[in-house]
C-alpha cells in the first residue's frame, strides 16, 4: 500500500512539473515522423522510437527528476521517514515505466508492431533499467552537468549495440545485451523470444540491485530506514 502511494505521489509529481506534458509533445513529434517515412520501413522506425524512449528520455527524466528532488530537499524528508530504499526506487521505476508504456503503445498501434504484449513488456523491463542506471548517476550527482557526465557512458553503453543493427551488423552474441534484446522483441522479430527475455532480466535484476545500493547508502547516510 505504502508502495502504490509512493508511485501515484510521484506520478502527480511529474504531471505537476510538465513531464507528461512534454512526453506528449515528443509524442506528437514521433507520430507525425511515423506519418512521413515511408510504410515499408515504419516498423523500424517505430521500433527505433519505442526504444529509444525508455532509453533516451528514461534515464534523463529520471535525472531530472532526482536533481529536482535534492534542489527542493525532498529526500531530506524522505530519508527521516520509515520509507525503506527498495519502495523509493520501485515508485520512481514503475512511474517511469507507466509513461513508457503509454507512449509506448500508442506507437505501436501507429508503427505496425506485431506483437503488442511483448513490445510492452520489453519496455517495462528496458525502461527499469534505463531508470536505474539514471538513479544510479543522479544518486552521485550534484548538478546537472555532473549528472550529464555521468549518464553519458550508460547511454552509450545501452544504445550502441542495438545501434549496430541498423546498419546490419549482426552477431549471436548481442542477444546477451539488453539493448538488443529489446530491439528484437519490440520489432517483432526475435530470433529467440525465451533468451531475449532471460537478457532484459538478468541485466534488469543487477541493475536494480545496484541502484537499490546507492539509494539506500544515501538514506541511511542521513536516518533513513533499510531492509
Amino acid at each position: 500500500m505504502r508502495l502504490l502511494r509512493l508511485t501515484t505521489g510521484d506520478i502527480r509529481f511529474q504531471w505537476k512539473y510538465g513531464f507528461y506534458i512534454l512526453y506528449g509533445i515528443f509524442t506528437a513529434i514521433y507520430l507525425l515522423v511515423l506519418a512521413a517515412v515511408p510504410e515499408s520501413v515504419r516498423r523500424t522506425v517505430a521500433t527505433v522510437l519505442i526504444f529509444t524512449d525508455p532509453a533516451a528520455m528514461g534515464l534523463f527524466f529520471m535525472g531530472a527528476i532526482i536533481l529536482l528532488e535534492k534542489s527542493q530537499r525532498v529526500n531530506s524528508a524522505l530519508a527521516v521517514s520509515p520509507i525503506r530504499e527498495g519502495e523509493y526506487m520501485l515508485a520512481k521505476l514503475l512511474s517511469l515505466a507507466l509513461i513508457g508504456v503509454i507512449v509506448g503503445g500508442i506507437l505501436s498501434a501507429f508503427g505496425g508492431i506485431r506483437n503488442l504484449p511483448l513490445c510492452l513488456l520489453a519496455i517495462v523491463l528496458s525502461s527499469f533499467i534505463c531508470s536505474a542506471c539514471g538513479l544510479i548517476a543522479a544518486r552521485f550527482s550534484r548538478t546537472l552537468n555532473q549528472f550529464v557526465l555521468f549518464a553519458v557512458p550508460f547511454e552509450m553503453v545501452l544504445c550502441l549495440p542495438p545501434t549496430l543493427l541498423l546498419f546490419g551488423i549482426d552477431s549471436p552474441w548481442l542477444i546477451l545485451h539488453p539493448g538488443v534484446s529489446a530491439v528484437w522483441l519490440i520489432y517483432g522479430d526475435a530470433p529467440s523470444v525465451p533468451l531475449c527475455l532471460l537478457s532484459l532480466v538478468l541485466w534488469c535484476v543487477p541493475a536494480m540491485l545496484l541502484c537499490r545500493k546507492c539509494i539506500g547508502s544515501y538514506l541511511r547516510a542521513t536516518g533513513g530506514a533499510s531492509e
